[in-house]
């Protein structure tokens, strides 16, 4: 090999099994170069292709495309245990909005790393965190960018639009405001390889038409999706009809906010004429299971969305509204939920629940992953197939989404840096592990 090919030369991963092609793939092998796939196909194929490249055997492990996180609040980890059994209305008010108006930037930040660390360990190798303790600034939300990067998770930072006064203060800016203020975040953000600032008005109760629109206008001018909760609970239906005549996702196509770059967040209350309008206007949704029965929610219509072709993501929601940071369990919980919703067993298959806590996630927000194909960004983790959960084999992807546990995971690769090895992320401070054993009992309850 000449010098400059040793220099542009990679690695080439060799599982015993890989997910890959939409089947379990025995003997497989991905090239990674510069943190993108620069190939995958059968071992031999691979090897001999790529002479000089460096082996990495995986014995005994399957590789998997990370999992894309749709939607997560990360600060949200500092009241996990605080919001169990209430619903949406106590909970907000008897613990996010308290809670949420004490935090330091440094809290934020440090509780962004707890809750990116968690994701990764679970194969989250992306997240959509929808920020909104904005401070009429961008600084916390920088805070929050370096703490991604800090761990080695891949960002979409989904900046909000608030202006419903009946929010604490931090969270509400004009429309003016909150548009500056995401160009501005934007161009500080500009070139970061592992981070993409996306635009986010809240939801049609925690944004006005004005701030609806002004969002709508930067999501134009910063060529960004459009994140934004809708028809979550039964409430918010009942009161979008009540003031405007429409359902909330069809007063929010009224505004421009449901086009081919929206990212509808929940979507449980809504029926066939929004499903059509979605469908027409190619809008993606991000599927939150375990958060809509916490909080009660429903059922969101995920097959109906499906069958109309509309492309569905999962996402955890925040620390407060689901304990768990894994998508693998939204992938689990998406299935059963319909099986038993429709009383059919076949109204979901593990492949399907696997595609939206992957592919869909990644086509919903926009980004290169969720596969492991060339061209692909190499965001990718490997499990133990004889971990305890995986037995007997050989694995399918049956075992991944119904049975796979915690234990087996043993690798995780963002832009092909390892940032999990035995199961433990390598780059938390576990200072922050020390901060937060006792945060709740310095005082955040009180």
């Amino acid at each position: 090999m000449t010098q400059a090919s040793e220099a542009a030369a990679g690695e080439v991963w060799l599982p015993d099994w890989a997910w890959a092609d939409g089947a379990m793939q025995p003997a497989w092998a991905v090239a990674v170069a510069g943190g993108r796939i620069a190939a995958s196909g059968p071992a031999p194929a691979i090897q001999r292709a790529h002479p000089g490249w460096r082996a990495v055997p995986l014995p005994r492990r399957l590789l998997l495309p990370g999992t894309v996180n749709g939607h997560s609040h990360s600060f949200q980890i500092l009241m996990r245990g605080m919001g169990e059994d209430d619903n949406f209305f106590s909970w907000r008010s008897r613990v996010l909005y308290p809670v949420s108006e004490r935090l330091s930037r440094n809290e934020m930040a440090w509780g962004a790393e707890l809750a990116f660390a968690d994701m990764l360990r679970h194969g989250v190798t992306a997240v959509a965190d929808f920020f909104y303790l904005n401070d009429r600034g961008i600084d916390n939300a920088l805070a929050v960018a370096e703490a991604a990067r800090a761990v080695g998770m891949r960002l979409v930072l989904a900046r909000t639009f608030y202006d419903w006064d009946g929010a604490p203060a931090r969270y509400r800016e004009t429309p003016a405001e909150a548009a500056r203020n995401t160009r501005a975040l934007a161009a500080a953000l500009q070139g970061d390889p592992l981070t993409t600032v996306q635009v986010a008005p809240h939801s049609p109760h925690g944004a006005s038409a004005p701030m609806i629109e002004a969002a709508v206008a930067a999501a134009e001018e910063l060529d960004t999706k459009l994140h934004v909760h809708v028809a979550e609970g039964e409430y918010e239906r009942q009161q979008v009809l009540a003031q405007h005549g429409a359902s909330p996702v069809a007063w929010l196509d009224q505004l421009g906010a449901v086009s081919r770059r929206s990212v509808l967040i929940h979507a449980v209350w809504t029926d066939a004429p929004d499903w059509d309008l979605i469908a027409d206007r190619g809008a993606a949704v991000i599927h939150n299971p375990a958060s809509n029965m916490i909080l009660g929610d429903g059922i969101a219509p995920v097959p109906a969305l499906l069958d109309r072709g509309i492309t569905v993501g999962l996402g955890t929601d925040g620390g407060c509204t689901n304990d768990r940071h894994s998508v693998l369990d939204e992938m689990r919980m998406a299935a059963l939920l319909q099986k038993v919703h429709a009383r059919d067993g076949q109204a979901m298959d593990a492949a399907t629940a696997f595609r939206m806590g992957t592919i869909g996630g990644a086509d919903a927000l926009g980004i290169p992953v969720g596969r492991l194909e060339a061209g692909w960004a190499a965001d990718a983790w490997a499990v133990d197939v004889g971990d305890l959960s995986l037995l007997p084999g050989p694995p399918t992807i049956g075992h991944v989404v119904y049975a796979l546990a915690a234990t087996a995971v043993d690798a995780v690769w963002v832009a092909g840096r390892q940032v999990v090895a035995h199961g433990q992320p390598l780059h938390l401070d576990p200072e922050r592990v020390r901060w937060a054993a006792s945060w709740q009992g310095r005082g955040a309850r009180g």
